[in-house]
């Protein structure tokens, strides 16, 4: 009898508990997460590592979002992942700002790192070998939240993320020496299997080490270290101040050279820029003195004709100017101070700008605007002939133009 009184009983009181008033519930599961937290019963202290199997669910998420968000990944073309020109500009790159975390050939993550929580591996192991290209790509490019691991520095320089990657294909396979090698080429600091880092006279300290850190891509004498980054060399003073400039104040982007230049004050640009524009740059004279190429680094003649003809005449049809115009000048046109000299630049940099100006934000100088609206029409095949024709030719066919330039003898605007 008493267990059949019982049952009515409970009934009862569940109907009363369900009866009470929504805030009510509410305020008590407020109550409930404020006592939680609080006192504060889940210890998150690093050094007791993870809780079991928290590190093994959280790291699988992760490889399945690289693999599933990598999906739409296109590499551009014009990337050779296999380019040693690319893989010394990762190294570089990866050297100042990846190696503190991840280690290096023939050096070990810092203990303190390892101590971290999660851990950052170490790209030498299997499992980071085992990321597709598109994979890495993507993990670079974003970074992963909650960890050390932030997303790339320069906004819509998706071009950057891939040298990085061709560094790390290369990983497993580069001894120490061959290392040190490829992130500083000449500039090889104590410590690190080099002599010492070399002195570049006539600057303070400071800047010596901002010009060894930059000879490291465009090399001491500022001519691009064959093609791991742009020559510097002769460019001038209001091209190479303005630049800079654009890079320190975040108007122009780069995940490379935004770090580089943001700590540099006005006048340390002016003479950084003075120092390369001061460097002689070497001329190819003839096709026989020209190193030797590959037979598949030689351009195709047509593509060649192709970027000569828009170069000389544009293509009024898409309303493309003339590039000669700005960058070469002939007859009473000359080329203004603030162009840049793209005759012998590596034809990746040249069709990787030329993009940028074309489909989207490429700025920070005052006349970047100009390359906007002359890049609209390009197709790619134009794009690809441009960067053809210019790369084939010698890197100081233009230093005449530009030293009038530099004397004040210059137009006042390009012909469209």
């Amino acid at each position: 009898m008493k267990a059949s009184e019982d049952k009515p009983r409970r009934n009862r009181a569940v109907f009363r508990l369900l009866r009470l008033p929504l805030g009510v519930i509410a305020a008590m599961a407020i109550l409930g997460v404020v006592l939680v937290y609080l006192a504060a019963p889940l210890n998150i202290a690093a050094r007791i590592g993870p809780y079991p199997g928290v590190a093994w669910v959280l790291h699988t998420y992760m490889k399945q979002w690289a693999r599933n968000w990598s999906y739409w990944v296109e590499k551009p073309d014009y990337v050779d992942l296999s380019n040693p020109a690319l893989v010394r500009l990762g190294a570089g790159y990866y050297e100042t700002g990846c190696a503190a975390c991840h280690g290096a050939p023939g050096r070990e993550r810092n203990p303190l790192v390892r101590l971290m929580e999660p851990a950052p591996p170490s790209l030498a192991s299997e499992e980071v070998a085992n990321f597709s290209d598109k994979e890495l790509y993507w993990i670079v490019w974003n970074g992963v939240r909650y960890t050390a691991m932030p997303g790339w520095t320069g906004d819509n320089r998706q071009d950057e993320v891939w040298a990085i990657v061709a560094f790390m294909r290369e990983y497993g396979a580069i001894a120490p020496r061959d290392y040190v090698r490829l992130a500083y080429g000449e500039v090889q600091p104590k410590g690190l299997g080099g002599g010492g880092a070399m002195s570049f006279g006539g600057l303070d300290d400071r800047l010596d080490k901002t010009v060894q850190d930059c000879a490291r891509c465009h090399g001491r004498d500022g001519m691009g270290r064959d093609g791991t980054a742009p020559k510097l060399a002769g460019q001038t003073h209001e091209y190479l101040a303005a630049t800079l400039d654009g890079y320190a104040s975040g108007k122009r982007a780069s995940g490379i050279m935004q770090p580089i230049a943001a700590p540099l004050s006005g006048d340390e640009v002016e003479r950084l820029a003075a120092h390369y524009a001061d460097l002689p740059s070497r001329a190819v004279a003839s096709e026989a003195q020209a190193p030797a190429r590959a037979a598949a680094d030689v351009p195709d003649g047509a593509l060649v004709a192709l970027g000569q003809r828009i170069a000389a005449e544009g293509d009024p049809d898409r309303f493309v100017p003339p590039c000669g115009a700005c960058h070469e000048g002939s007859g009473a046109v000359r080329p203004r101070a603030e162009y840049p000299r793209i005759a012998g630049q590596d034809s990746r940099f040249i069709e990787a700008w030329l993009r940028l100006y074309r489909d989207g934000p490429a700025g920070g100088t005052d006349f970047a605007e100009v390359m906007h609206v002359s890049a609209q029409g390009l197709t790619d095949r134009q794009i690809k002939a441009l960067a053809a024709w210019y790369s084939s030719r010698p890197y100081d066919a233009q230093a005449g133009a530009v030293e009038q330039a530099r004397s004040g003898d210059a137009a006042a605007a390009p012909p469209y």
